[in-house]
């Protein structure tokens, strides 16, 4: 299934690719119910419809192949490998949520070479997604969850649950709809009843509890607390604002412009995760998805699993993803390359047409970047 005419990098990664598969487990919850796809140099997914019986079929199949990309289905078929898709016998789903970085915590500087801070904002909102979200709103546990790296920009949380198994469409995208805040307004939250101006309390589930908690943390902070009113420079004023807020009365201190400052700070907060995950991946119950584990064609990093949804928090995509180690190899850049650190290494910044000899973990990196070929 490999491309007719590949270039001499495309055989080289192949070539490391099947290497790694041949020395590394392959697990798959139910992978004999899953429908499997393999890329290459073009296309992420060029060929799909394919089923395994066992992890031993699927090993041999990366290694003799050695696709850039391995995905396989949120779903679990009767019959993986048939076509057209009714033909497959869908018999459930787990519940997915892909989050990449969208650039905007850089600025859009770092392009395709991610840096640092935009992988630390994206590890922030998949903790979000997970602690403000799946644990307390949907009441999934801990051991419900499924955390890996996708490999090269964010992170996939699968919920392998039997209250999400057999949602169709619509109930996965109504799931979507209350994770991204689809439809939520400030005017849906708060209201007015004579003089008095009432809202969420802290106590409450949802985003207006969501709202109230986040609003009475950041009143410990000064520019915040003054920034609603001046009189919050007085911490007696603060702790009566907090104690009303408790019980939903959202003015006993009568801010001025009330309803615009704190619909300004209803937006500012960002409590949902509106555009930081990919909700048509979340509704989407015949959805291909990374192989855990599998090598990313686009970094030459494993699409990661983490042991448990907590590490997370300590867990460093440049330092522990890559596959590949310190061996030499030469590259000449195609294109200008940032100062990059992986692993251990650290290298960069250099022009379009300089020939380095870098550790293979960061030379494979450039090559599956398209930012340089073999020398």
């Amino acid at each position: 299934m490999n491309s007719l005419v590949q270039s001499a990098e495309e055989k080289f990664l192949r070539k490391k690719f099947s290497g790694y598969y041949g020395t590394s487990a392959v697990a798959v919850r139910g992978l004999e119910k899953r429908e499997f796809g393999f890329g290459g140099w073009e296309k992420k997914i060029e060929f799909r419809h394919i089923a395994f019986r066992n992890e031993s079929e699927l090993r041999a199949r990366l290694v003799a192949e050695a696709p850039l990309y391995i995905s396989h289905s949120v779903a679990y078929y009767e019959f993986p490998d048939a076509r057209p898709m009714p033909r497959k016998n869908w018999l459930g789903s787990d519940l997915i949520f892909d989050l990449d970085t969208d650039g905007s915590a850089c600025n859009h500087v770092c392009g395709k070479f991610t840096c640092q801070k935009c992988l630390d904002a994206v590890k922030a909102d998949a903790i979000k997604l997970i602690e403000e979200f799946l644990l307390p709103d949907f009441g999934f546990s801990k051991s419900e969850l499924a955390v890996n790296f996708s490999g090269s920009r964010g992170y996939h949380v699968h919920v392998v649950s039997d209250a999400i198994y057999d949602l169709d469409r619509e109930a996965r995208r109504e799931i979507a709809d209350y994770v991204s805040g689809t439809g939520l307004s400030f005017e849906r939250l708060f209201w007015n009843e004579g003089k008095k101006f009432f809202g969420p309390s802290p106590s409450q589930g949802g985003f207006g509890g969501k709202f109230a908690r986040a609003f009475l943390a950041k009143l410990s902070d000064d520019a915040f607390a003054l920034s609603i009113a001046r009189k919050l420079k007085k911490p007696e004023e603060r702790e009566k604002l907090r104690g009303a807020i408790e019980k939903g009365n959202w003015d006993n201190i009568g801010i001025t412009n009330r309803e615009k400052k704190l619909s300004e700070k209803f937006e500012e907060m960002k409590l949902t995760m509106a555009g930081r995950i990919d909700a048509n991946v979340t509704a989407d119950t015949s959805k291909l998805i990374r192989m855990p584990d599998s090598i990313h064609g686009g970094s030459g990093f494993a699409a990661k699993r983490l042991p448990t949804p907590d590490a997370i928090a300590g867990f460093e995509p440049m330092r522990s993803a890559p596959v590949f180690g310190s061996a030499p190899l030469r590259v000449k850049a195609t294109e200008a390359v940032p100062a990059l650190n992986i692993r251990d290494f650290s290298f960069g910044p250099f022009g379009a047409g300089e020939v380095r000899e870098l550790p293979e973990a960061c030379a494979i990196y450039l090559l599956c970047k398209k930012a340089a070929v073999l020398a």
